[in-house]
Order: structure tokens, then C-alpha cells, then sequence
């Protein structure tokens, strides 16, 4: 596979993803499945724009039976699909087509984040980590206890028609602090993914593309329990990066990383090493 090139690549690990991160209900589920496995089995069974164009069709319908409630992710598949399917054949329109498409993502991200102050001033990921279940072991790790994050979210669920009290407790300096580095950092890295694909070529920070798009799937999937929308980043990664083994080799490492990461409780398995919660 590492001899493929690039839009091979990027198709068969679009497959992939589609097996690991099953898609849509009952309905859809399994004929993405099965399309996903002709993909892979089917010699050139990823050269073929029908194939895509069915994945888009269901991944599109995916999203309709989801509306309002369709994740992000959701969304850029639909249009990653699309681009297979007019770019599969034409390996340099799939890769322009890729890098427009990450770019474009970074760029809205970063823009709504540097637009809302509550975001800025770092009440995002306060609230996340006191109130999202999947970071609750994070929250331990920087200094509470599981039954301080009970109260924390008993407190902010509470309706607000109701008199307002003062905090259960005061919250600890680590989970400050974790909360001023993931806002800084996810500003930082998606202000400089967006600017690395979508300069002109000949700009030096071309260069960037690849390392930075990398660090930001093993740094961010790591913590953030959407590993699928890491995989179709890595996906369009692979079809617009430069056909070089070593480059094709860190797009596959990182991918089957993320694998891990989703299936390994690291943070819980931390929190029973130190004993803490």
C-alpha cells in the first residue's frame, strides 16, 4: 500500500474509515458497509467514481435523517466523498480539491473561535470538561474529584428560573489552566492548519501543510473521542500530500495511531494509576 499513490491512498484509507466509523442507522449502515468492503477487495474498485458517488449519496442521506442533529464530521464526508467522485481518476484535482477542503474547515473553525469571546475567554472547555462525560477523566487528572464534577454539573443544569447560588467549590488551578492551553492551542494549531493549505503556491508556509495537519490529528484525537473526524482529515491529507514514502508512512502511522486512541481508555487508565477521583 505504501507504494500506492496518493489518491490510492487517500481512497483506501477513505474505506477504511468507513468500516471503523460505521455510518447512518440500519437503513444506511449496511450498504455503506458493503460499498466500503468492495472498495478495499475490488482491485480498482477505488478508481471507480460510482462508488463514491453512492457513498456520497448515503453518506448525504446519513445527514438528512440526522437533521439538525448531524455532527460536524458528518458533513465533511459527504463532501469528501463528493471530491472521490470527480477526482478519483484525476489525481491533481482530488488533491487541490483536499487541501481546499481542509483548509476551508480550519479556516470557518478558527474564525468561529476567534469571534466568540466565551470561547477566547476559555468558559468553553471549562464547561466542557465539568460537564461532557467523555473529558470527565481529564477533569480529574487536573486536580477535582468525580463527585466535585457531580456537583459541577448539577449546578450549571440547573434551571435558570431558579435563584441563583455561588459555585459548589472553587475549581482547582490545573483545570485552569488545562482550560487556557486547550484554548490557546486549538487556536494557535487551526489558525495555522487553515493558513498552511490555503496560502498561494510558493509560500513558504506550504511547507507546514503536512507537520502541522500530523500533529494536530496525534495531539487533538487524543484527547477529543472523535477519532472518525481525524481519519477523513488524514484521508484528504494523504491525496494532496506529495508522493514520497516517507510522507505516505506518517500518514498511515498517524491513522492506525488513532486507532488506538479510540479503542485504549488512556485517560481513565491514568487516573487509576495515580488513584485519584
Amino acid at each position: 500500500m505504501l507504494e500506492a499513490s496518493p489518491a490510492a491512498l487517500a481512497a483506501w484509507l477513505s474505506c477504511v474509515l468507513l468500516l471503523l466509523s460505521p455510518v447512518g442507522d440500519w437503513r444506511i449502515r449496511p450498504l455503506v458497509l458493503a460499498l466500503a468492503v468492495l472498495g478495499l477487495l475490488w482491485r480498482e474498485g477505488w478508481r471507480s467514481p460510482a462508488l463514491w458517488w453512492a457513498l456520497a449519496l448515503l453518506t448525504g442521506a446519513r445527514v438528512l435523517l440526522d437533521w439538525p442533529l448531524a455532527d460536524n464530521h458528518a458533513y465533511l464526508l459527504v463532501y469528501w466523498c463528493l471530491a472521490l467522485a470527480l477526482g478519483v481518476r484525476e489525481p491533481a484535482l482530488l488533491a487541490r480539491n483536499a487541501r481546499l477542503l481542509i483548509g476551508l474547515c480550519f479556516a470557518l473553525a478558527a474564525w468561529q473561535k476567534w469571534s466568540s469571546a466565551d470561547y477566547r475567554n476559555d468558559v468553553f472547555f471549562l464547561t466542557t470538561f465539568l460537564l461532557d462525560e467523555r473529558f470527565e477523566n481529564l477533569a480529574v487528572l487536573s486536580g477535582l474529584s468525580y463527585e466535585q464534577i457531580d456537583l459541577a454539573r448539577e449546578y450549571l443544569e440547573a434551571d435558570p428560573r431558579l435563584p441563583s447560588r455561588a459555585f459548589p467549590f472553587e475549581l482547582p488551578l490545573g483545570l485552569w489552566l488545562m482550560a487556557r492551553f486547550s484554548t490557546v492551542w486549538n487556536l494557535a494549531e487551526q489558525s495555522l492548519v487553515a493558513l498552511s493549505f490555503l496560502v498561494p503556491p510558493g509560500s513558504r508556509l506550504r511547507c507546514l501543510r503536512d507537520p502541522i495537519l500530523l500533529v494536530f490529528c496525534l495531539c487533538t484525537y487524543a484527547v477529543a473521542p472523535v477519532v472518525g473526524f481525524g481519519w477523513i482529515l488524514l484521508a484528504m491529507g494523504v491525496a494532496q500530500a506529495e508522493a514520497s514514502h516517507r510522507l505516505r508512512k506518517a500518514y498511515l502511522a498517524t491513522f492506525i495511531v488513532l486507532i488506538f486512541y479510540g479503542e485504549v481508555p488512556w485517560s481513565g487508565l491514568l487516573v487509576d494509576l495515580f488513584n485519584l477521583g
